[in-house]
């Protein structure tokens, strides 16, 4: 019963809680296949399936063993005339009625083994959902500025247009020229630059899958937008966190370590019986017809001090486990409040570079249609141009690091 209880309360004190929906939109699908795909999740869940088969085998300490013993042998005492000598063969058995607490011990430690297990799995789980998101986010992050590019690309070259009718004219100077194309050569170093993150990428992709994934496959994947991002929780209950509840349940499995090596100390009581032929005899045919039972007390004297080195390591070992705990407590707390803090400064980042989309889209407009008049020049409808593409550029930015954030906070729900 006490073992029982046991288990129900590590299992409940290990619930998961479920990850935010507030990452990435559409990314669900894939992180499911990587699941699927990823070796080190196959392995990890082979070795939780591993520690439940050996949780389970600690009930065999609970039941009776039985044995099936034969071959030669002599008895001599005092108390008989001949030596017996001959052939034996018996079934035999034992009832382990008590070990000083050492088989509860030893469960216990095999159901926090268990409970460990799931926990790197699902360690690993968040951790491959943590590195997808980047490289997701990273993808939809250089496909945008591909799309922004390319737009400032076309509307750069309307603009040299503009410039070489102006210079036909005799309106203004070759300079006007050679402005807008040393930007087109900008925008094309830009585009080359992407194109080799792109590539890398999808290496990336090729490390976490084992395989490629084409671009088709991401392209329902989008950033779910600065209002969504911006919500995290005020607070983190650190005892839900999975390195917190490693390090809790490693301080448990050491203390009940501790317990089992001090059952060396105590008295065992089993309960022995055999039945066959128990002492040896050449009679043939064998007869099987004797008997014995006993209850034996086994007092354990002197172990060459392996219990006591035993003990002592064991006792130091709780000690470093409860200072382990205390450590990924601050770890945790700092950890939550920098990606909070990083979080909300984003998200007024990301609401102050709107406005400034806004302002640069009229600043852009105003200075084109000056520049049509000639009250502005080349440089200045260049500057105008790259503020306003430079500001839509920087709300994808801001929009990737804010998914990075997020995710790496949901390691902490």
């Amino acid at each position: 019963m006490k073992r029982s209880f046991f288990r129900i309360h590590i299992v409940a004190g290990i619930a998961f809680a479920a990850l935010s929906a507030n990452a990435l939109v559409g990314i669900n699908e894939l992180t499911q296949s990587l699941y699927q795909k990823n070796q080190e999740i196959s392995s990890l869940e082979k070795n939780v399936e591993s520690k439940e088969a050996l949780s389970r085998s600690s009930d065999s300490a609970y039941y009776p063993t039985l044995n099936a013993v034969g071959g030669y042998g002599q008895n001599k005492t005092d108390d008989l005339v001949a030596t017996q000598k001959g052939y034996l063969g018996y079934v035999e058995g034992k009832l382990n009625l008590f070990r000083g607490f050492k088989d509860q011990s030893i469960s216990n430690q095999r159901d926090i083994d268990t409970q460990i297990s799931k926990l790197e799995l699902e360690s690993k789980k968040r951790e491959l959902r943590k590195d997808l998101t980047e490289v997701a986010s990273s993808m939809v992050y250089l496909h945008k500025l591909q799309s922004i590019l390319e737009e400032e690309y076309k509307v750069t070259q309307t603009q040299r247009q503009m410039a070489a009718k102006k210079v036909a004219a005799g309106l203004t100077g070759p300079v006007d020229n050679l402005e807008f194309e040393l930007r087109e050569s900008e925008i094309q170093i830009e585009q080359k630059q992407i194109n080799q993150q792109h590539q890398e990428a999808h290496q990336k992709l090729v490390k976490l899958y084992g395989e490629g994934i084409d671009d088709s496959a991401l392209e329902k994947i989008d950033f779910s937008g600065a209002d969504k991002l911006g919500l995290v929780p005020n607070q983190v209950s650190i005892e839900n966190t999975i390195d917190y509840k490693k390090s809790q349940l490693a301080q448990l499995r050491s203390e009940f370590e501790k317990k089992e090596i001090k059952s060396d100390y105590l008295p065992s009581l089993d309960f022995a019986y055999g039945i066959g032929r128990l002492t040896p005899a050449d009679d043939v045919p064998i007869k099987f017809n004797e008997s014995r039972y006993a209850i034996q007390l086994t007092i354990p004297l002197f172990s060459g001090f392996e219990t006591y080195y035993k003990a002592k390591a064991a006792s130091l070992s709780v000690q470093s486990a409860e200072k382990l705990k205390i450590q990924k407590n601050n770890e945790v707390n700092s950890d939550f409040n920098t990606l909070k803090t990083k979080v909300s400064e984003l998200s007024s980042l990301f609401e102050i570079n709107e406005k400034k989309i806004l302002n640069s889209q009229k600043y852009f407009d105003l200075t084109l249609a000056e520049y049509r008049r000639g009250v502005k020049n080349s440089p200045d409808l260049v500057n105008a141009t790259e503020r306003l593409f430079s500001s839509k550029k920087k709300k994808y930015e801001i929009l990737k690091e804010l998914e990075i954030s997020k995710v790496k906070i949901e390691y902490y729900e």
